[in-house]
């Protein structure tokens, strides 16, 4: 009879000492089956949550670590000595995954004619929400409301001719087309304009709209009293310098993404209802143009630099004149799983405290539980590992001991000690099979249960500690918000994948392996005569 066969026929004569083998494996592997259940689900859903992080970044300034590296408060530190170069942003937007990016220039400009598109407010989803802002903000309903015959719109230069805003998922064109690089070298009065704004003031494609650009002298204005400053900005006898421009309107767009109020504290959505509106009053035209203008304003403005410093002091006029142009930038990423590692490499490549900022930290407290499950999962492996090795060690070396007459009487009838090995082995593979493939549908259903119950309560504390919502100021529209507990729960999926099966099956085999190393040992060391005279 071969080894093969002894194995088979010892494991049917002796089915008591067999089933208690399986049972011990069984039991010892179901919480080694659990815990990589639960593992697996967690990276899953940890893996889900990331994908739905916006695959955007932004260069910010490390305000808290330029602080104290100074010693000395937020509230006193002085500017950021050293801005991003054109050639350090162009840098980080070489980097392999980067699929787009832009650097952008603002620039205020003003107009008698048009008006502000006033976005719409769902009320009914505000509960919570101060309104505070919202009743008076200008940046709501433009600077008329506060009073004045100008309103105020922002001019955003764009270096990407197919704006970047589009790639990232923030807008999408509507009518008309984009920038041509022609258009953005050579400086062509040309803007793209929302679907709103053209409706609120009659616009379309092909038509011609005019804008002031406009330095205005408020040294002058404070010096006669005057505190609402909007009320005056029409006024010639206030204006350091005064230019009328004229764009052709060649693209409208439509806000893309829908704003969550239930993602977010009622703080932010008063900064997010801020940033719409004024994104909805947003006028895209050429960054050579944005630069033009920003120029003109600066040389008006040094005109009566001399009165500004007098009234104002040195810091109130560094402020308005913008010496050295701060470029935002923007980063679209081929696949948001590359984040973090964008983000290291790409702050490499930056000066001093600059560093590339991502929304990764929005989700930070269901990361944050995420990791807690992982712990604990890990550690009910690492246990269970530990524990199946010693025990099934112990118990396997007690079995071949008893049975070292068998052994001996193979040994003398000439029979190799490799094929005694194979017969063992046989017998216990085929056994831990068994209870293997039965603890990974009883250690899976029971980790679906406990780790989804785990992760709930988890989830449910973290949300009840108080923390101030994270957002990067240049990412604020894109920021969709912290994924709901209920979202969270239902990307928990623990059902059996082929990863699962796989990572299962491969430390099972790697355990039951460490644990007959030494019973195989035991083995070998044995000789026939020592014990059949024993």
């Amino acid at each position: 009879m071969n080894a093969f066969k002894r194995a088979i026929t010892n494991i049917i004569r002796q089915p008591v000492k067999n089933v208690v083998l399986l049972f011990l494996i069984m039991i010892l592997a179901t919480a080694s089956s659990g815990a990589i259940s639960a593992k697996q689900a967690i990276n899953i859903t940890e893996e889900s949550i990331l994908l739905r992080t916006p695959a955007v970044a932004s260069v910010s300034y490390n305000f808290v670590a330029a602080a104290v590296d100074a010693s000395v408060t937020i509230y006193e530190l002085e500017p950021p000595p050293d801005l991003p170069t054109l050639e350090e942003i162009i840098a980080v937007g070489s980097l392999p995954y980067v699929r787009v990016y832009d650097f952008t220039m603002s620039a205020d400009l003003f107009s008698r004619d048009l008006d502000w598109a006033v976005i719409e407010i769902d009320e009914e989803q505000l509960s919570g929400v101060s309104l505070r802002m919202l009743e008076s903000s200008m940046t709501i309903e433009g600077t008329r409301s506060e009073g004045g015959y100008v309103e105020r719109f922002t001019g955003r230069g764009v270096a990407n001719s197919d704006l970047a805003d589009i790639d990232a998922g923030l807008i999408e064109l509507i009518a008309g087309r984009t920038f041509t690089q022609d258009e953005i070298d050579n400086k062509e009065q040309v803007v793209i304009i929302s679907q709103l704004f053209a409706e609120t003031n009659g616009l379309y494609i092909g038509a011609t709209i005019e804008f002031e650009n406009i330095a205005h002298n408020y040294a002058k204005m404070y010096r006669e009293g005057i505190v609402n400053f909007h009320e005056h900005h029409h006024e010639e006898r206030f204006m350091a310098a005064y230019e009328s421009l004229e764009f052709e309107i060649i693209g409208i767009f439509d806000i893309a993404r829908e704003l969550n109020y239930q993602n977010h504290d009622p703080w932010t959505v008063e900064w997010f209802l801020s940033e719409d509106a004024r994104l909805q009053n947003r006028i895209y035209m050429p960054i050579t143009v944005a630069e033009d203008i920003l120029a003109f304003r600066n040389e008006g403005l040094h005109s009566v630099l001399d009165e500004m410093l007098e009234v104002f002091g040195a810091h109130f006029a560094e402020d308005m004149i913008q010496e050295e142009l701060w470029m935002p930038s923007i980063f679209v990423l081929y696949d948001p799983r590359d984040l973090d590692t964008f983000q290291d490499a790409a702050s490499d490549l930056l000066p001093g405290f600059w560093y590339v900022s991502n929304l990764r930290d929005v989700n930070s407290s269901l990361i944050s539980s995420m990791d807690t499950m992982r712990q604990i999962a890990d550690f009910i492996l690492i246990a269970a590992v530990v524990a199946t090795i010693a025990i099934l060690t112990l118990i396997i070396t007690l079995l071949l001991r008893d049975r070292r007459y068998e052994i001996g009487v193979y040994m003398a009838l000439g029979e190799r000690k490799g094929k005694i090995i194979f017969q063992f082995l046989t017998e216990i593979i085929i056994v831990s099979t068994v209870a293997i493939v039965i603890a990974l549908f009883i250690g899976n259903a029971i980790s679906a249960t406990i780790s989804m119950n785990l992760l709930e309560q988890n989830l449910i504390e973290n949300a009840q500690v108080d923390r101030n919502e994270y957002y990067v100021w240049e990412l604020m529209l894109f920021n969709t918000g912290e994924v709901p507990i209920e979202e969270a729960m239902a990307m928990y999926d623990t059902s059996l994948n082929t990863t699962t099966i796989f990572v299962f099956i491969s430390v099972s085999a790697v355990v039951i392996l460490l644990s007959t190393i030494i019973p195989i040992a035991y083995v070998v060391k044995l000789e026939p005569k020592q014990v059949l005279a024993s």
